[in-house]
């Protein structure tokens, strides 16, 4: 005897329901859009994750977007077209400035990972008094570094060193290269080139030491109680994929290679070192010191950014439950 219509439902949603029970993350996996901005090594635990199916795995069904610029990717969010920006904290202090309500949950760095080159006969940050220093452009990461390293030094930017835009990296070793510029800092994969046409690595991350936060999940603050388990799912496949990135190097650097298009095993590996082996965070809360740093650069340019509540601009929380229920299922 077959069994009726309504039976043959029943048994398959008690199927259904018993799949859920065991592998809820495969069960309904929610749609979400993830902006990125550059194809950079910092994006790399990002990539990783999405390559090895851990936020599918997690109940994510993420896409990524790349929007090559975060004032763009911002306004995006804002317009409901994306529903995370994976940036720099900045983005956040510009657009909350601006009368927006954003912040972020996580950013996977806390230091800002750049060298300070000079021509080789430069030998000291001191040496650059009365000299000149390039930055791509005023207010972006390169000036900040600038004025970082310079203040350092007891040098005040323009009146002791003058700062000139000269529009990107590429840029600033050629302008070093004809003596228009004496200075500047240089991130990875540039580095490597700098290294081998001479110019003297003055200064790596480590003496820097410049508290940055950047790779941030950034958010609408409303999308925290809305989407509040949507997000911890994310946050937790990213921390699997930083674990991922840590035992298995090579599916690592085959993320990097794809979203960067980049064969070469000298820039693979060093992209790798810096940015999981030695400065990805693997919990990544948003650090404060590297929110403040932030503000302090831009209130340079506008007073008005001091009136920031930092206390608004990011919540750890989601972590913190994570890390609790993690604790407790051991």
């Amino acid at each position: 005897m077959r069994p009726s219509g309504k039976l043959q439902l029943c048994l398959a949603v008690s199927i259904l329901q018993m799949f859920v029970l065991v592998n809820p993350g495969a069960s309904y996996a929610q749609k979400l859009r993830v902006a990125y901005t550059a194809f950079a090594g910092t994006f790399t635990i990002l990539w990783v994750g999405k390559e090895a199916g851990l936020y599918q795995k997690h109940g994510v069904d993420m896409e990524l977007l790349f929007i090559g610029s975060s004032t763009t990717a911002v306004q995006a969010l804002l317009a409901g077209d994306v529903d995370i920006v994976y940036s720099a904290a900045g983005a956040v202090v510009d657009a909350n400035l601006a009368g927006a309500d954003l912040l972020m949950v996580g950013c996977q760095y806390d230091s800002g990972q750049t060298s300070f080159f000079t021509p080789a006969p430069i030998a000291s940050v001191a040496a650059l008094r009365g000299k000149a220093v390039g930055v791509s452009r005023f207010g972006a990461f390169s000036d900040f570094v600038a004025r970082h390293v310079l203040r350092k030094s007891r040098l005040q930017p323009i009146k002791d060193v003058a700062l000139i835009q000269l529009g990107g990296t590429q840029e600033i070793i050629a302008g070093m290269q004809k003596n228009l510029v004496q200075g500047g800092s240089i991130s990875l994969p540039l580095t490597l080139q700098a290294r081998k046409m001479g110019f003297r690595e003055l200064l790596t991350t480590e003496i820097i030491a410049l508290p940055f936060d950047y790779g941030c999940f950034i958010v609408k603050g409303a999308q925290v109680r809305a989407k509040r388990e949507e997000l911890k799912r994310v946050l937790r496949a990213t921390i699997a994929a930083y674990d991922l990135a840590i035992h298995e190097p090579v599916a690592a650097k085959k993320a990097i290679g794809k979203y960067t298009r980049t064969t070469d095993s000298e820039t693979l590996d060093a992209t790798y070192k810096e940015n999981v082996k030695d400065y990805a965070l693997r919990v990544p809360y948003v650090s404060l010191a590297g929110l403040t740093s932030i503000i302090d650069f831009r209130a340079e340019g506008s007073a008005e950014v001091k009136k920031l509540a930092l206390e608004k601009m990011f919540d750890n929380s989601l972590l913190q439950e994570i890390q609790k229920e993690q604790a407790g299922a051991k």
